[in-house]
């Protein structure tokens, strides 16, 4: 009988380049796990975009009108859309954790997943993004501060004060290479969901849809955009917590040696 070749790992076990991070990040999405992201990401894009309508008709911004004509209320939902962001991810962060960790480790995870420690990480983290979004810069910390604290959890199961601090101290380990990865991720989202919006607009107009329609249809847009935005980093972030121990904690080393006793001893079972 032929010796079987097991197929290549998603998320190999060995310290990564940028480009095999963001590649391993959709990889992670391939598959049964990716497919629960995806549908998690969904329901949460579309209740954001429910907020953000409530929000919209509390600072009385009229649908109809220009960006200038409410250009302050627009900022305030500007600045809310960019903590809800960050608190969705957060959210996916356990999900994501766990498909990774199936991704790196001879035996799945299992048991239930403690996905209600994110209730408490993810409103940090989406709190602290909107207060920093409102000083420019500040955003870049404020965003990558306990960014990957959702995934810490469903990875390392952490309890939710232990994953944040473990979220804090990695965006800054290291060079801060967690934070670099996490601004590329998201800073490529933001333009591949600009160029969306331009393309979207650009047949609102051909269409010639009307002031009230076009709207609902961008909404609708950007809920369908938001879903593989906020599921794509919310993988990035379990793919950059595994390798940032990798890289710093030998993590690979410590998984490969584990696996040598039960492959001997499948071995001696021949």
């Amino acid at each position: 009988m032929g010796r079987v070749t097991p197929p290549l790992p998603s998320l190999p076990r060995r310290p990564l380049t940028m480009g095999e991070l963001l590649d391993a990040a959709v990889q992670l999405l391939r598959g049964r796990t990716g497919l629960w992201l995806l549908a998690t990401a969904a329901g949460l894009a579309i209740a954001e975009q429910a907020l953000l309508y409530v929000l919209r008709t509390a600072l009385g911004i009229d649908i109809t009108a220009g960006f200038w004509d409410s250009a302050g209320s627009q900022f305030m939902v500007l600045v809310a859309g960019v903590g809800l962001e960050a608190m969705i991810i957060n959210l996916l962060g356990p999900q994501a954790g766990r498909a990774a960790g199936i991704a790196v480790e001879t035996e799945p995870y299992k048991g239930r997943l403690p996905w209600e420690r994110a209730l408490v990480t993810a409103p940090v983290a989406g709190l602290v993004t909107t207060i920093t979004a409102f000083f420019g810069p500040l955003w870049l910390l404020g965003y990558n501060l306990f960014g990957v604290s959702g995934a810490a959890i469903g990875l390392e199961r952490r309890g939710p004060f232990q994953a944040l601090g473990r979220g804090a101290r990695l965006a800054f380990r290291g060079g801060m290479r967690v934070t670099w990865v996490r601004l590329l991720g998201y800073l490529s989202w933001l333009m591949l969901r600009l160029a969306f919006f331009l393309g979207l607009s650009s047949l609102i107009a051909l269409f010639s849809l009307g002031d009230f329609t076009g709207f609902w249809v961008r909404t609708a847009g950007f809920a369908i955009v938001n879903t593989a935005t906020y599921a794509y980093l919310a993988a990035l972030d379990a793919c950059a917590l595994v390798e940032s121990r990798f890289r710093s904690e030998a993590w690979d080393i410590w998984l490969n040696r584990s696996e040598r006793p039960a492959v001997k001893a499948v071995k001696a079972a021949r």
